[in-house]
């Protein structure tokens, strides 16, 4: 069992993960144990999370749980580094006022899981997340439910959305362009590393773009 599903198992607060999340972030996220990181959690529900957060990467680290229901501001932690503020991840506003002068290095969007709120939440948070950053989104199966406003190969899926940052990724070798591509290189800011896709999971790096040159053998 990996180390960070036993601490969410002992949680004094409850939350629930799909089992194969925690592999994931392991892979992902390991490289910040003990660092002083700021870790943003779109979505508290009970609180658990939180607490599986701050005990992971440590006391040195920084969380901040965001949640539309008011009720979760009455969580209280012995980690004083871990922070609950109330607003509603698909509004705009709500962003502009929560970023202004804010360091993201981790921002795991476990919220609504509405294909509108997964993409705002992406394009107004990965600008600003720092270099050397990881950006996850969980849940992703919502993009093949109606209700969610997502459907297979629905345009407007976040599924569907991620699968143009690959585009994005080979922006230097294009020898065509489109708008949506334009827009979306801007997002990521010249940042953008790496993508992966995991069963319910999408994984951005914000590593910073390298420059390609080959590598001859003497």
């Amino acid at each position: 069992m990996i180390y960070l599903e036993e601490l969410h198992k002992k949680s004094h607060y409850s939350s629930d993960k799909w089992q194969p999340y925690f592999e994931v972030y392991d892979r992902h996220l390991k490289k910040f144990i003990g660092t002083d990181i700021d870790v943003v959690e779109v979505g508290v529900q009970k609180g658990g999370s939180l607490e599986m957060w701050g005990n992971y990467f440590g006391s040195e680290a920084k969380i901040i749980g965001i949640d539309v229901d008011p009720e979760c501001a009455a969580l209280k932690y012995d980690n004083e580094n871990i922070e609950v503020v109330i607003g509603d991840q698909g509004r705009p506003d709500f962003w502009d006022k929560f970023l202004h002068n804010k360091k993201i290095d981790v921002l795991i969007d476990d919220g609504g899981h509405f294909m509108d709120q997964q993409i705002l939440t992406f394009e107004r948070v990965f600008p600003m997340l720092s270099t050397g950053g990881i950006y996850i989104c969980e849940d992703c199966h919502t993009s093949y439910m109606s209700y969610n406003g997502g459907g297979l190969n629905r345009k407007s899926s976040f599924i569907e959305y991620a699968k143009t940052y690959i585009d994005v990724l080979h922006y230097d070798w294009k020898e065509e362009m489109t708008s949506e591509l334009e827009i979306h290189n801007k997002i990521a800011n010249s940042g953008l590393s790496g993508v992966f896709f995991y069963d319910s999971m999408v994984v951005f790096e914000k590593f910073g773009k390298r420059k390609m040159e080959r590598v001859f053998t003497k």
